[in-house]
């Protein structure tokens, strides 16, 4: 383009008249040139505009879901404390449920201990009260 333009003006040099109508061209020329630039540059601007606003709606829907993640992951957060609370609590009450079971064992090995005691002298009643029944049973019946 700059070739031709440096032709022209070689040209005009050469006739003022002609070189008068060649500068009004290419004038005009630059002219329809800039607009179009412009007309350019406006698409252009306006594609730019478009994408930024469709980032913004994108970043927007993206900054909502973050949220929605973050209220789920405090939601998460909070059911899980509960049931770590609720576990420790079901802790105690099995700790304490042991604890009365190892009560409860000593107190049946005491109860058996006194049965078995109770069982021996028992023995020993039965076989005094046989001897005793014999010792009367010689002394009725003499041989």
């Amino acid at each position: 383009m700059k070739l031709i333009t440096i032709a022209a003006l070689a040209a005009l040099s050469a006739s003022p008249a002609l070189a008068g109508t060649i500068a009004e061209e290419q004038s005009k020329a630059d002219l329809h040139q800039a607009r179009a630039d412009a007309a350019r540059a406006q698409i252009q601007k306006e594609d730019a505009e478009a994408q930024a606003d469709a980032a913004l709606g994108n970043a927007g829907s993206a900054q909502a879901e973050a949220d929605n993640a973050q209220a789920d992951a405090e939601s998460a957060k909070l059911q899980a404390q509960a049931a770590q609370s609720a576990a420790a609590n079901l802790q105690e009450k099995a700790d304490a449920a042991q604890q009365d079971a190892a009560v409860s064992q000593s107190q049946a090995a005491n109860a058996q201990a006194r049965a078995d005691a109770a069982t021996v002298e028992r023995e020993q009643a039965l076989a005094r009260a046989h001897a005793a029944r014999e010792g009367i049973e010689d002394s009725k019946y003499p041989q």
